[in-house]
């Protein structure tokens, strides 16, 4: 439902109007507050695929209205108000009086909507008119992860169940963030569904801005019941794959990335490849660093769907937030776990979890998830999906300033080189990025960058979780990495994942 602002519209008083009420004031004072009329509409878009699309309805509830009326419409539609059934009836009439074709209209439009309440104080309320495509995220199958491609469209996908059909209470749906402004926009729920267009690059509309975004469906009482990842990107990660030696078919590029930099020394390359960041067993993701160089540990900047931005949530694992049920409805919460700070780095003891009690179903080896973060028809990888890669032997032998400009490592299946970014990773102990590392008795002796942190389903003896781990520090003047393929890590870091797809 979409409840419009209420805004006071200053009428022109007749001079004997004015004396009446100044010779009144005393009785005036008496009297209740002038009532402003409100208007709630079940859509803030309309969607047609061309100028000789049906008519479309939006219906409305008014209070302390006068009447409702179409105030103005854009050029190309045609808008008739029914009282009785409380609807709006929007039909795309494409030519104009005045003789324009459909060439000549603009594609995306609006019309105001006004309620005028028995004191002339009157609510508007905008509903945009579109001319586009209309695409199902679903078709193939429910994810909590959703692949959007293509600008200047309509998209839509089940809010009424969860990815193992299960069903939820939903009621309301709203867009919780997005990693730039004004991309996803006109968030409705519609016949059981999340609709949204995503708006096209500024410099082009053909492009899209590469964005992260996050939708939650919401119950009657407002709380987020369950949440979904949009991934916005030109170059889709679904097409562009590669398959490893052990037959496994892997994205090229890391969950909520946009390109893959392949050791580009490029500062924004650098930064589009980072990936999100996910808490081992957690499905939603968390946001990249605002540098690419993570300096000061500072995130980028979240925003709403109008205006306003987000800020971080990072909150210590009680018994309260610890929870499975806790995560859920609140997605960008970063749960923390300050209690296991004695981590020495290297040997993974101790649990060191998000959660109170540890639960190693949420990621499966074996099967997709429920709670798996990868898109339809891919999953988080296994140790063993994994273990194929080692360093390349070309990249061992580069030197230390070559190197660490690449921001990542080539990794080799014995046959071929694949890049992974190395983005660093979310503290267990904060929630904060981090990407440098320090050892006693480097080479040279300084922080050194870079670390790279990858995320496997695989469950570790020690209570951890297995991940695929590599640095820059050197420790010795002819070696200038680390890499460890079975690292167990806490599972309060959040970390990154590089999907596998479904055999």
């Amino acid at each position: 439902m979409y409840i419009c602002r209420l805004k006071d519209l200053l009428n022109m008083r007749s001079v004997k109007f004015m004396v009446v009420a100044v010779l009144s004031i005393v009785a005036l004072a008496a009297c209740d507050k002038e009532e402003k009329a409100s208007l709630t509409l079940n859509k803030t878009a309309l969607y047609f695929s061309s100028w000789e699309d049906s008519a479309q309805v939006v219906s409305y509830v008014e209070q302390d209205a006068e009447y409702v009326a179409v105030g103005s419409i854009t050029e190309g539609w045609d808008a008739t108000v029914d009282p009785v059934a409380r609807r709006i009836i929007v039909m795309p009439v494409g030519t104009t009086e005045e003789g324009k074709s459909n060439d000549d209209l603009a594609k995306e439009g609006y019309m105001v909507v006004n309620a005028l309440s028995r004191d002339n104080l009157a609510t508007s309320c905008y509903v945009y008119l579109y001319i586009c495509e209309t695409e199902s995220l679903d078709t193939e199958g429910r994810a909590n992860c959703y692949v959007v491609t293509k600008p200047t469209a309509n998209y839509t996908f089940d809010v009424m169940h969860r990815p193992d059909g299960e069903p939820l209470a939903t009621k309301s749906v709203k867009l919780l963030w997005q990693s730039n402004k004004d991309v996803v926009k006109n968030v409705d729920f519609v016949d059981g569904r999340a609709m949204f267009y995503i708006e096209s690059s500024a410099n082009d509309a053909t492009l899209l801005t590469d964005t992260n975004a996050v939708i939650g469906a919401c119950n009657d009482a407002g709380e987020v019941i369950w949440s979904w990842h949009l991934w916005i990107v030109n170059e889709n990660p679904l097409a562009e794959v590669d398959t490893y030696a052990n037959g496994k078919t892997f994205m090229r590029k890391n969950l909520g990335a946009f390109i893959n930099a392949n050791g580009s020394p490029e500062e924004q390359k650098i930064l589009d490849s980072y990936g999100l960041y996910y808490q081992w067993g957690r499905k939603d993701p968390f946001i990249r660093p605002y540098y690419y160089d993570a300096a000061g540990a500072e995130s980028e900047t979240l925003y709403y769907e109008k205006d306003g931005y987000i800020t971080e949530n990072f909150v210590a694992r009680t018994a309260d937030s610890g929870t499975l049920d806790y995560s859920i409805k609140n997605p960008l919460h970063y749960i923390y776990n300050a209690e296991s700070s004695e981590y020495n780095g290297d040997s993974g003891a101790g649990v060191g979890d998000w959660l109170v009690a540890a639960d190693n179903a949420l990621w499966s080896d074996t099967d997709k998830s429920l709670y798996d973060p990868c898109p339809y028809g891919w999953r988080v990888p296994t140790a063993e999906d994994l273990s194929v890669l080692d360093l390349s032997y070309a990249e061992d032998n580069t030197k230390l300033e070559v190197a660490r400009k690449q921001f990542g490592w080539h990794l080799s299946d014995g046959n071929n080189d694949y890049f992974y970014s190395a983005c660093g990773r979310r503290r267990y102990t904060d929630g904060k990025v981090e990407n440098i590392n320090y050892k006693d008795g480097a080479y040279p002796s300084q922080p050194q960058p870079w670390e790279g942190h990858y995320w496997t389903s695989t469950t570790a003896a020690d209570g951890g979780a297995v991940s695929l781990y590599f640095d820059l520090t050197t420790e010795r003047t002819k070696t200038i990495n680390k890499f460890v393929k079975n690292k167990s890590r806490f599972r309060a870091n959040g970390m990154q994942v590089r999907c596998v797809k479904v055999v």
